[in-house]
């Protein structure tokens, strides 16, 4: 049998014992099932989902590449034969039937602050990459090298309606889903406020959908900037905008695209 892994933990779940073939050549399914519950390691594999969340966690191309790695060197040691790294092109126009291949992307830094009005230090800053990668959402595009700075806006129920050009836009809803209109309106960029579990107020939504047409970030698609607040941010700045004074903030996103390598791992179980 062989295995092919994209995203990472659900292969390695499995132990170097079960990759030897123990069982028999024909063996029953309560037999293999019997197998396979006597040889799960919930701390071991607990350990395999630590390693690949330390380096997908900053969700760029390169971090990609070094899990694909640590997964091909795990894969040997539990005992997968012919482990492979492989990798389709990342370039944003290879087409596989009707699916355009996403550009890679990579970033070293972004940030999101409050410029006005006037808020306290420690709510001025409401992104950072460094410190919670998921505050920037995946394929965001570069802005200037001394940032840039945007009036706040709130999308409401008739977008249509609104004059986003130059404007940051704060979403109630997932802005991948807008990303097509905020690039047709000239928004500077979007600010998610959207999140799954709204009790979490700290928590912030992933953004990992960035394209004009849908999920993947294709060569001629538009490059926005996009950061993820939590539902505690998100009601400061209601407030502020609810106080009728302009809401400004500054992005900063040290960005870029490229023609690169979506990596995948292979191995195979004998038995």
């Amino acid at each position: 049998m062989r295995i092919g892994l994209l995203k990472p933990a659900l292969g390695l779940l499995i132990s170097s014992s079960l990759a030897s073939g123990a069982y028999g050549s024909s063996p029953q399914l309560p037999s293999v099932i019997e197998q396979l519950r006597s040889h799960v390691d919930a701390t071991r594999a607990i350990g395999y989902v630590r390693q690949v969340w330390e380096t997908d966690r900053w969700f760029t191309f390169p971090k990609f590449q070094e899990t694909a790695e640590t997964l091909q060197r795990t894969m040997k040691n539990i005992g997968l034969r012919d482990v492979e790294l492989l990798g389709a092109p990342a370039d944003g126009v290879t087409q596989v039937g009707y699916w355009t291949m996403p550009l890679a992307w990579d970033v070293k830094s972004a940030r999101l602050e409050i410029v006005e009005p006037p808020v306290p230090e420690e709510l001025r800053v409401l992104a950072d990459y460094g410190s919670v990668p998921v505050s920037l959402g995946m394929w965001s595009g570069p802005t200037p090298r001394d940032g840039l700075i945007a009036e706040v806006i709130e999308a409401n129920q008739t977008p249509e309606s609104q004059d986003w050009k130059g404007k940051m836009v704060l979403t109630r809803e997932n802005p991948a889903g807008m990303k097509w209109l905020l690039a047709r309106k000239g928004a500077a960029g979007a600010i998610n406020a959207f999140t799954e579990n709204p009790d979490l107020k700290d928590d912030r939504q992933w953004i990992n959908a960035w394209g004009d047409r849908g999920w993947a970030f294709t060569k001629d698609n538009t490059p926005l900037p996009c950061f993820s607040i939590s539902p505690r941010q998100r009601d400061l700045l209601r407030k502020l905008l609810a106080e009728g004074k302009p809401v400004r903030v500054k992005a900063i996103v040290d960005s870029r695209y490229y023609s690169g390598n979506y990596p995948y791992v292979t191995g195979r179980l004998p038995g």
